[in-house]
């Protein structure tokens, strides 16, 4: 189904799905219940359906330089209708799966453990059956005294182990809720993924992208990926020949960078 149709059957559904069950005749409360569990199943299945058809129709744009957050802001409000993730979420969100109480008492091998087991209940979260395990090695085996030591420790892991692709995923099914609540059943679904951090703006850019790997297999999640630069950005960049570049950021110039994506799908 494209994303039409389920957002159809999701409004065919949901007034099932929240029946409420204490009102009404006693003597019907058995079929009331049976009726919500299955409208409450078939839009958690919808959902996950829906999730998926915005994965095809995905469109990822990196952002970084100075200006990165005036270029998100007005890229995702209701004239362009781009939508916005952090990139850094999935990471945070295993590292919050720790208690706090383990810093300084578990080792930094002992914690990245706890951490794997988290990403491997994330993997199923996100319709995922395989992918490459995250491993502790001694490059990693350095002090964490908190969550956010951790969570740098984990990205820099993660990106050398797992790869850029679940963090698109990962991306795209955050934003879905919100992608249903507008109604969005575009042909394209354009997702900003913005980062303070010029080499993780490069990684995204560069390992986003399906390419052919030296043994013959393919790496990557999607071939429509960009990366915006709003504002000043670094040498660290030169590797993005093809980089958009916003210099002064507007209503205007967000307008054409976003005509710029659109020409080269």
């Amino acid at each position: 189904m494209n994303l039409s149709n389920i957002l159809n059957e999701l409004e065919k559904n949901r007034p099932n799905a929240d029946l409420e069950l204490q009102t009404g005749n006693p003597s019907t409360y058995g079929a009331r219940l049976g009726i919500k569990r299955a409208a409450t199943e078939a839009v958690k299945r919808l959902t996950i359906d829906y999730r998926n058809e915005l994965l095809t129709s995905a469109v990822f744009i990196v952002t970084t330089g100075k200006d990165r957050d005036q270029f998100n802001e007005l890229a995702s409000s209701d004239v362009f209708g781009c939508f916005s993730s952090d990139p850094t979420s999935l990471f945070k969100e295993l590292t919050s799966k720790i208690d706090t109480k383990l810093y300084g008492r578990e080792s930094t091998r002992a914690l990245f453990g706890m951490v794997a087991n988290a990403l491997w209940d994330k993997a199923i979260d996100l319709d995922i059956a395989q992918y490459d395990p995250l491993s502790f090695n001694e490059k990693y085996n350095r002090g964490v005294a908190n969550v956010e030591e951790l969570t740098d420790l984990v990205k820099s892991a993660f990106l050398d182990q797992v790869g850029s692709e679940m963090v698109g995923i990962n991306a795209v099914h955050s934003i879905a809720q919100n992608a249903i609540d507008k109604k969005h059943t575009g042909s394209t679904t354009p997702v900003i993924l913005s980062t303070s951090e010029e080499k993780f703006a490069l990684d995204l850019y560069q390992n986003l992208k399906r390419h052919r790997l030296p043994d013959g297999t393919y790496r990557g999640l999607s071939d429509k990926v960009f990366l915006v630069v709003a504002g000043k950005g670094s040498t660290n960049l030169k590797g993005a020949k093809d980089s958009i570049l916003v210099k002064n950021v507007s209503e205007e110039t967000v307008g054409e960078a976003l005509a710029t994506v659109r020409n080269k799908l």
